[in-house]
């Protein structure tokens, strides 16, 4: 009798690794979901995933019974609700989102093109607000949608707040991953293109992301000086001549200074902050 309870006790104990290793089966299936593959079939996310085609099926139909997964009548499955609810609460606790919105609506409203909000992840640019203008193609604003830093505006002005050897890892880890012809490549052209930024204070995308499309992204800080976001103003290339490029910087300069001295960061200029709406 004692035996068996000493083998409850080993199986009591290896619990809790086993509900560790099923909710990270979990977040790996649904980590594959993203803007360029919304769906996925069972067979390749076993594939992706490298398990067995019953071991995905088990985990996908307990998303699925849980609301996190929805199967459609292709057979595919896409995210549940419940996700975009999470998503709804963790956008609504960033700081610099709550005090950036108004800001960002006025911004594109004064340039007539659309304007977006981004934080660093990963060596990527995150979208966590946009404002759009429909007379501006809509292009790669969506909330949640991922960018290669180094390939855009708003990703070099965040870069460029980091020490470079600390950039430099980031590239190791991820890769150069470029979009374009025009897209930073080597380690030259991007120390090149930080210290452009650190010197003027803001970053311009000359068709690096997407061929076409110009893009101008300031910091905005929190109270200890820190980039934490970026904001930025984009279009096409016949909407942003390269004219105009200068007074875009300084629109977009003025209003990640305002939603920054929200922040509390003292260094901002206060004097055309917009109230909260």
């Amino acid at each position: 009798m004692r035996r068996s309870r000493a083998r409850e006790g080993d199986r009591d104990a290896r619990r809790p690794d086993s509900v560790a290793k099923t909710i990270g089966s979990g977040l790996q299936v649904l980590s594959l979901f993203n803007h360029l593959a919304p769906e996925w079939a069972i067979t390749n996310i076993a594939q992706r995933l490298d398990v067995p085609y019953s071991t995905a099926y088990r985990y996908v139909t307990t998303l699925d019974v849980e609301g996190y997964l929805v199967r459609q009548p292709s057979g595919m499955y896409r995210i549940g609700l419940p996700l975009v609810e999470l998503a709804g609460v963790a956008l609504n606790q960033l700081d610099v989102r709550v005090h950036g919105l108004s800001h960002l609506d006025h911004l594109a409203d004064v340039t007539g093109l659309n304007a977006n909000m981004a934080v660093l992840d990963q060596g990527d640019t995150f979208h966590i607000a946009y404002a759009v203008r429909s007379a501006v193609p809509r292009m790669y604003t969506a909330l949640g949608r991922r960018a290669v830093a180094h390939c855009t505006a708003l990703g070099k002005v965040l870069l460029a707040d980091l020490p470079f050897e600390e950039v430099r890892s980031l590239i190791e880890t991820y890769g150069w991953r470029p979009y374009t012809a025009r897209s930073i490549q080597t380690a030259p052209e991007l120390e090149r293109a930080m210290a452009e930024v650190r010197a003027c204070g803001y970053a311009v995308d000359r068709g690096e992301r997407n061929v076409g499309l110009r893009c101008v992204a300031a910091p905005v800080r929190d109270r200890g000086g820190r980039a934490i976001a970026a904001i930025s103003v984009s279009g096409p290339q016949d909407r942003v001549p390269e004219e105009r490029l200068s007074e875009l910087a300084t629109t977009v300069l003025e209003h990640a200074s305002m939603i920054s001295y929200r922040l509390g960061y003292d260094a901002a200029d206060p004097t055309h902050v917009l109230p909260l709406g």
